[in-house]
């Protein structure tokens, strides 16, 4: 191809382009006249190419001024400068405006002389509407998705969303709080995926509901549950929660999770089914009973009693009015009457009571308390009646039984008046022969009667006496103020006093005294008490000499056993000593006659020795008795103090009383702290422990062949502890109530005489300065335990 044709192909090309391109193009000579336009330049001003070419900017735009002198000045510059334009301008074409983009060039000739100015012209309406249009969309979407993250993390359900690649995008705190690694904050688990949620769910110890060798499979089946994401809820149990989970996958890819805590909705459900199967239950087991009509008065509900009193079965009444039901009864008369009741309650709001009088298909008159009333909802509308009925026939009946009996009751409180009469003679009678003073006081405990014998000081008569405080009696009168706040401690508990021991200094002389009161309940109310008290003085002092006397018969038992014991050892040392002695002298005969024969002085010298060995042996444990014996003994007889280890003091004791334990057969085991050294009264715990194992062997092993007893010693803080226990037959719990009480004894006639444990609890309270308990039952031995405080040797 030529070069002419060459350059032919383009001029037609760029011709072609420049003809059909979508962007306005045109061209001016230097005096502003059109040289070429194209279509969309021509299509812009709704002209054609013979309307446009070679005219003026004048011409062109006569009917816009402003573009026109805009348009001149803009290509007189370019044709002056010869420098390239671009300029973004406005134009209004019809109702709208539009914005486009000039691009003003100069055309030069071969010699560089501006010749002509070209125009490229874009409209960028439509783009810049779809630029706009796209921002506010943009921002639209970016406020949305903050007014959707803000809602989510608002949400009181909990809420997550998962990736296509099933990592987590977002979570509010709801689903946050349940894993360790989202609850500081929740963006630091972004990118998780669901499988180590899970797996930080389960390590933190939250699914209880399975055990640890299932937690893998656990993982494993709630993985492949979340891939599923059918929409289905499923609950599972968290912590102590109870969540509903639903998961969803998304057109677009990635599953929403939501979960909903349901503990307090399952909870509330429970106790609502349950206050409904009470109601139920309450409904069907009344007594009383209970129909429910609606607004035609027809029967829509009746409990068991209700149908009883129908007659009926439940299923005939059910649907029936009460019109029917009471002329099916044989009440004709009475239903167009009940009928109009019921219709006027409902529509006036009322209830009302009546009763009424029926007979039973079994021929028996019974009376009915019927209480009618509307049932009304929540909205205030009447939707039905409920009425009650109650059987008052026992009442009636009993009411008639009381009014014809009137007059006989009061013949009979008449004569019943003039008896509490006499009563209450005889009862002052008694009052003032009696040797007990016999008192009551208020419930403010001040006195409210006094006996004629109730001791008065010199110039006091009973009612001076009467509104004084037994506080402020007690404090006048001598008596020991210790035991007297105990005592007044005791009452103020308003409960039983029985057998309370107080000393008073009447003339110098200390007189004891035996208060028994039992509380006065007036009204349901607490009303003061009424007691007596006794004057004992003198059965206090037999009651010590008993004590005393018990205790050296204890002791002469002691003695009696121990010379039986001794007896044994000694008749064998002297049943020895007379073998030895003939021995010897038969010996000494055959050494003077010169008979003596070697085998003859070895046989015999032999049996010496052997005597001489079971001498030692038997002394030595007689005196190994009249050791323990003397020690035990001195003690029992003397209240001195004194320093001793006192697991070996036990063990002397026991050792004291091996011929009446080996006698009865009874192992005793001693066993504890081996260093307790104390400062104490030996006598006292010498006591103690025979008193204890003599009530073993006499009560706890009487129907026995065998028996055993263990006592532990221990320290506990700053006290001894002596720990006695036998496996003896026990006591029930009334005699473990009693079993220090003086002179209580289950032996009554048979040997025992109820002072053995009064004694060992005066000696552990009194002497010791501790206490004791005791704890039995039937069967099952009898455990003592004497706790006293420790004094070392250095405390004096």
């Amino acid at each position: 191809m030529s070069e002419v044709q060459r350059l032919k192909v383009s001029e037609s090309r760029l011709g072609a382009l420049f003809e059909h391109s979508p962007i306005c193009m045109d061209l001016k000579d230097i005096d502003g006249r059109y040289l070429l336009v194209n279509a969309a330049y021509c299509d812009w001003l709704n002209k054609s190419p013979d309307e446009i070419l070679g005219q003026s900017n004048a011409e062109v735009y006569a009917s816009d001024p402003v573009r026109r002198a805009n348009v001149d000045r803009i290509e007189r510059e370019v044709a002056e400068t010869g420098q390239l334009l671009r300029q973004q301008v406005k134009v209004r074409r019809g109702d709208k405006v539009h914005e486009r983009f000039l691009v003003k060039f100069p055309m030069r000739d071969e010699t560089g002389n501006v010749v002509a100015v070209g125009t490229c012209a874009v409209d960028l309406t439509v783009q810049k509407e779809t630029e706009d249009a796209l921002t506010r969309e943009r921002e639209r979407a970016m406020h949305l998705e903050g007014i959707l993250q803000e809602a989510i993390m608002a949400m009181p359900a909990a809420i997550a969303i998962f990736d296509a690649e099933d990592r987590l995008v977002i979570c509010n705190p709801e689903f946050a709080q349940y894993y360790p690694s989202l609850q500081s904050d929740p963006e630091l688990g972004l990118e998780h995926t669901f499988h180590d949620l899970v797996e930080e769910l389960v390590s933190a110890g939250h699914i209880t509901s399975a055990a640890p060798q299932e937690m893998a499979a656990f993982v494993a089946q709630r993985t492949e549950r979340h891939r599923v994401a059918d929409g289905m809820p499923f609950e599972t149990p968290v912590r102590d929660r109870l969540l509903v989970t639903t998961e969803k996958r998304m057109p677009q890819g990635g599953i929403i999770l939501m979960r909903q805590d349901i503990t307090e909705r399952r909870q509330l459900e429970k106790a609502r089914q349950e206050a409904e199967d009470l109601l139920r239950n309450l409904f069907e087991h009344l007594d009383q009973g209970v129909t429910i009509r609606d607004l035609d008065c027809r029967i829509v509900r009746l409990n068991k009693a209700a149908a009883d009193w129908g007659g009926m079965p439940a299923e005939e009444i059910i649907g029936k009015t009460t019109e029917e039901l009471l002329r099916l009864a044989g009440y004709p008369l009475e239903a167009e009457e009940v009928i109009t009741e019921e219709r006027a309650l409902m529509r006036e709001r009322r209830r009302d009571v009546s009763m009424r009088k029926r007979v039973r298909s079994d021929g028996a008159t019974r009376h009915l308390r019927l209480s009618r009333f509307p049932i009304i909802d929540s909205s205030g509308e009447v939707q039905g009646l409920g009425a009650l009925g109650y059987d008052v026939t026992e009442l009636i009946e009993t009411q008639e039984a009381l009014q014809a009996s009137k007059e006989h009751l009061e013949m009979t409180v008449a004569e019943r008046t003039g008896e509490l009469r006499v009563s209450e003679r005889r009862f002052r009678n008694l009052a003032q022969a009696s040797a007990d003073w016999f008192w009551e006081c208020d419930s403010d405990y001040r006195f409210t009667y006094l006996s004629e014998s109730f001791p008065l000081s010199s110039g006091v008569t009973g009612k001076d006496l009467i509104g004084t405080a037994l506080s402020d009696y007690f404090a006048a009168s001598g008596f020991d103020p210790d035991l007297c706040r105990e005592l007044i401690d005791v009452l103020s508990s308003r409960a039983p006093l029985r057998d309370f021991e107080v000393t008073r200094s009447v003339g110098g002389e200390i007189r004891m005294y035996r208060i028994t009161a039992m509380p006065i309940h007036a009204d349901g109310g607490f009303a003061g008490y009424t007691g007596s008290t006794a004057d004992i003085t003198e059965l206090y002092e037999a009651r010590q000499s008993l004590v005393e006397a018990e205790r050296l018969a204890s002791l002469g038992s002691l003695v009696a056993g121990v010379a039986h014991e001794i007896n044994t050892p000694v008749g064998v040392c002297v049943t020895a000593i007379s073998t030895v002695s003939a021995d010897a002298r038969r010996l000494q005969s055959q050494m003077k006659e010169g008979s003596l024969k070697r085998s003859d002085f070895e046989n015999g010298i032999s049996k010496i020795v052997g005597a001489a060995d079971l001498v030692e042996s038997n002394l030595a444990r007689a005196a190994r008795l009249v050791s323990s014996f003397k020690s035990v003994a001195v003690d029992r007889t003397s209240e001195a103090e004194r320093t001793f280890n006192l697991i070996d003091y036990a063990r002397e004791v026991i050792d004291s009383l091996s011929p009446q334990l080996d006698r009865d057969n009874v192992a005793v085991e001693i066993s504890g702290n081996e260093e307790i050294e104390l400062l104490s009264f030996p006598g006292a715990i010498a006591q103690i422990l025979t008193n204890l194992v003599m009530n073993s062997i006499i009560h706890g092993f009487a129907a026995r062949e065998a028996g055993s007893i263990t006592i532990e010693v221990r320290r506990d803080g700053g006290s001894a502890v002596l720990l006695y226990r036998d496996d003896g037959c026990g006591m029930s719990a009334e005699t473990v109530r009693r079993v220090f009480d003086p002179f209580f004894t289950t032996r009554l006639g048979q040997g025992g005489s109820g002072l053995g444990m009064h004694i060992v609890f005066n000696l552990v309270v009194k002497v010791l300065e501790g206490t004791v308990q005791c704890r039995s039952e039937p069967g099952d031995g009898a455990e003592f335990e004497v706790r006293f405080p420790i004094r070392s040797p250095e405390m004096g």
